[in-house]
């Protein structure tokens, strides 16, 4: 099985392009072109969990071809651990599970937004029941009469010389709709509490790190599936122009075009269902958002 896609995103291109997407709301909000918190921009981060999913994999190891499915095999996310010269380092800070987001308001009370969602994926080290056919080789058995092993549902030992993470990246690049009411709101200072739900879909870029028999290949990022998934939220404006956001997320997404040994003969399939919980800053953008508090339009407009 061959799947031919979309290749070469570079996670190098992520921050130039953030950065592009910004500069140009900002430009925007100078010229007066867009209305009050018509725009918001949101940068933050991310802890994953996933269900267990059934893993197809077929390819090449050291000693001959082969072609199994793991059932119902854990995985856990992959959080970096907090580092000054990795969060606050320009051209570091998109290593850690990230979120970057921006939306469009399109009416009173709704948004359409588009954004990366950059979560991390292992399988665990576990004993998991497979079926299939591999090298007895590959496998760690010497068996000359036998030189390929048939599974049936048989249990073995996914760890040392084995591996399967998509470590550069599970990412959700996901457009949304988002609905969103005012809770409350201080009608003296630019402070106001809100919530908001909202679904969206959208495709999935893996960067997969796959080793077999020890052998290890690194995956350039790829489109490998699609997703879809719905999320809800508050946020907190503390600020005319900025506000913090916590958001709960529950989704799935199929991934039926993994490359496991680069562009050859060789993949991974499997459908994933996953929770994650993010915290994020944000920006609004657009208007004068004055602080006349005897004006009647200084009261907050996140929730209007």
């Amino acid at each position: 099985m061959i799947f031919q896609c979309t290749e070469g995103i570079d996670r190098r291109m992520m921050v130039p392009l953030i950065l592009s997407v910004l500069l140009g709301m900002v430009s925007m909000d100078a010229m007066g072109q867009t209305e009050e918190g018509d725009w918001y921009i949101t940068w933050g981060y991310n802890r994953s969990m996933y269900t267990s999913s059934d893993v197809h994999m077929w390819g090449t190891g050291p000693g001959g071809d082969f072609d199994l499915t793991l059932n119902d095999v854990e995985a856990n996310d992959m959080p970096e651990r907090f580092q000054a010269k990795v969060y606050f380092h320009p051209g570091l800070f998109t290593i850690p599970q990230y979120n970057a987001r921006f939306g469009k308001k399109i009416s009173k009370k709704w948004w359409f937004s588009a954004g990366w969602d950059h979560m991390k994926y292992k399988l665990s080290k576990q004993t998991v029941n497979v079926s299939g056919f591999a090298s007895a080789s590959d496998m760690g058995i010497v068996s000359p009469a036998n030189p390929v092993l048939e599974y049936v549902d048989e249990a073995i030992y996914w760890g040392p010389g084995f591996n399967l993470e998509h470590s550069d990246g599970m990412n959700f690049v996901r457009f949304s709709f988002e609905r969103e009411w005012s809770i409350w709101e201080a009608r003296q200072a630019d402070i106001a509490l809100s919530g908001f739900s909202a679904a969206g879909a959208g495709v999935v870029v893996c960067s997969t790190d796959f080793r077999w028999a020890d052998v290890r290949q690194k995956n350039a990022q790829r489109i490998s599936g699609l997703g879809m998934g719905f999320h809800a939220g508050l946020r907190m404006q503390l600020h005319r122009r900025f506000f913090i956001q916590t958001t709960a997320h529950i989704g799935g997404v199929s991934l039926p075009w993994i490359r496991i040994q680069g562009p050859g003969d060789a993949g991974a399939e499997q459908s994933i269902g996953y929770f994650e919980g993010a915290f994020a800053l944000g920006y609004l953008i657009g208007g004068n958002h004055r602080n006349d508090k005897k004006a009647c339009d200084t009261c907050p407009k996140w929730g209007r």
